[in-house]
């Protein structure tokens, strides 16, 4: 089996610089609006020069789209393991709702720009960090349907176009984030944790009874 190449030293300060300055930009977020925030602030919380910064970023909001990216990378991961984990497929989308809104609380304060970049939509014209976000989007999507798709034909959920479902637990999800901002709510995601589970339990898995009726049969 061949073994992966190894990062050169350039790759290796490149990925360790890239991760200080996002890391001094997130901590910047939690006294300034992105707004507010500039490149020479972040830089020297970073502690290297303006100019290092613009080697890796070529802008403020390059960056900023490079944080949330970072973040959607993360919760992709943490979905992926969820679903990898035993358990019936009602029991993933409980887990998944979980790491959402954890995720959703722990970066309430990218949260606004998340939603942003929403608006701004997916044209023709993305790319780069952009580009990635709507690719981290996607998978999201399809990680969820396909779930949802196997939960459908098992018995466990509703009859329902799966695509479906996946939209409207996102948008649940991103609801008490619009909740969270508009309201100065920041407990908001562990308030909202057990009213989402009530509604997936009562609305879209199907009664133990109706399972063991179909069996019987």
């Amino acid at each position: 089996m061949n073994q992966p190449p190894k990062a050169t030293k350039k790759e290796i300060v490149t990925a360790f610089r890239t991760r200080e300055i996002l890391a001094a930009a997130r901590k910047l977020l939690e006294q300034r609006s992105p707004e507010a925030m500039t490149m020479e602030e972040i830089a020297a919380a970073a502690g290297v020069a303006k100019g290092t910064v613009y080697l890796y970023f070529q802008s403020k909001d390059d960056l900023i789209q490079a944080l949330i990216t970072r973040v959607g990378e993360n919760i992709l991961r943490d979905l992926e393991a969820s679903l990898m984990a035993p358990g019936t497929p009602p029991e993933k989308l409980m887990r998944i709702v979980g790491v959402l809104l954890e995720y959703l609380n722990r970066e309430r304060l990218l949260f606004p720009i998340y939603a942003r970049e929403l608006v701004r939509g997916d044209g023709p014209s993305q790319e780069g960090f952009r580009l990635r976000f709507q690719e981290l989007e996607e998978q999201f999507v399809a990680l969820l349907t396909r779930l949802f798709a196997e939960g459908i034909a098992a018995g466990y959920f509703i009859p329902a176009n799966p695509r479906l479902l996946t939209f409207l637990i996102r948008g649940l999800v991103r609801a008490t984030g619009y909740y969270q901002k508009a309201e100065g709510q920041a407990d908001a995601a562990q308030e909202a944790l057990p009213v989402i589970l009530t509604l997936i339990s009562s609305g879209l898995i199907r009664e133990k009874q109706s399972l063991a009726e179909e069996a019987a049969l």
